[in-house]
């Protein structure tokens, strides 16, 4: 059985992975680093566009604002948190943008969590159509209410995978005290996928990989949505989900078992999964 979770945990969008916030994100990159890009550029024109690029390839990073107040944003180099936090209050977002360290968190309580989102402000950042690496998202900047701060968290784990969370904090944001992620994720039982008249009716899951399951997963339209189990340190029968990687996969992760959970309003395809293979399924049912 999974182990309790630390209690008020609550994922808030599907790609909320993490909590935490790194106060030296706040710090402008030294002009050092920005010379190691050999190429590194920031371009701003009357159209409301910045962009970041380094060494030559894709850019790092690009935001573009509409006549109507929208802002996309799109990622793929994590280093520069602190220009992309600038470029964004420039058109008018006030957010901070933070590199944190895998397992790592700040001690919370960092400010006040505004519960009540408000509709349309923005969309959960998703994965770049056709690329491995990187996070896009859209951000409406006449919605956000006085005193409001969009924080977004991005890392990297140690096989080069990378998650990212998001979340709307009161003013003021405190600095971050960087603290060991050791909070526990308690998952809903939600209802088999497998089952009669689930999405995924007569799929075998136990034991296939994240990639051989990738084309019968998206056919079905649902957002599929990965947590990753471990042994509980406090009960060697059971496992738990850590905060830090519930999204944090591999394609060659094992697959132990599918349900369908709810996250407001949506439904979506929740597996677990393993980094390595066992000779019998951990899940407990």
């Amino acid at each position: 059985m999974m182990s309790a979770p630390l209690a008020g945990f609550e994922e808030r969008r599907l790609a909320e992975l993490k909590e935490y916030v790194a106060a030296r994100a706040r710090r402008r990159p030294r002009p050092r680093l920005l010379l190691a890009a050999a190429a590194a550029v920031t371009m701003m024109t009357a159209g409301g566009v910045a962009v970041m690029t380094a060494g030559g390839g894709d850019p790092a990073y690009a935001v573009t604002m509409g006549s109507d107040g929208v802002v996309d944003v799109v990622v793929r180099d994590f280093r520069d948190t602190g220009g992309l936090t600038e470029q964004l209050h420039e058109l008018g977002v006030p957010a901070i943008v933070d590199y944190v360290p895998y397992g790592m968190m700040c001690r919370e309580p960092r400010a006040q969590v505004v519960e009540q989102v408000p509709p349309g402000l923005y969309h959960a950042p998703t994965t770049i159509p056709g690329e491995r690496e990187g996070w896009q998202m859209r951000i409406d900047t006449k919605r956000f209410e006085p005193g409001q701060t969009f924080v977004w968290t991005m890392t990297v784990n140690p096989r080069g995978a990378s998650s990212t969370s998001t979340i709307l904090m009161r003013d003021p944001v405190a600095p971050c005290e960087l603290v060991p992620d050791d909070r526990r994720v308690e998952l809903d039982p939600g209802k088999p996928a497998t089952g009669k008249g689930g999405p995924l009716e007569g799929v075998r899951v136990e034991g296939r990989t994240v990639a051989e399951l990738d084309r019968e997963l998206w056919k079905h339209g649902l957002p599929v949505m990965v947590n990753v189990i471990r042994p509980d340190p406090d009960a060697p029968e059971g496992f738990v989900v850590y905060a830090y990687e519930q999204s944090a996969y591999e394609a060659d992760y094992v697959v132990w078992a599918a349900d369908v959970v709810r996250h407001g309003d949506e439904q979506v395809i929740r597996l677990l999964v393993t980094e390595k293979r066992y000779p019998e399924n951990p899940v407990r049912r």
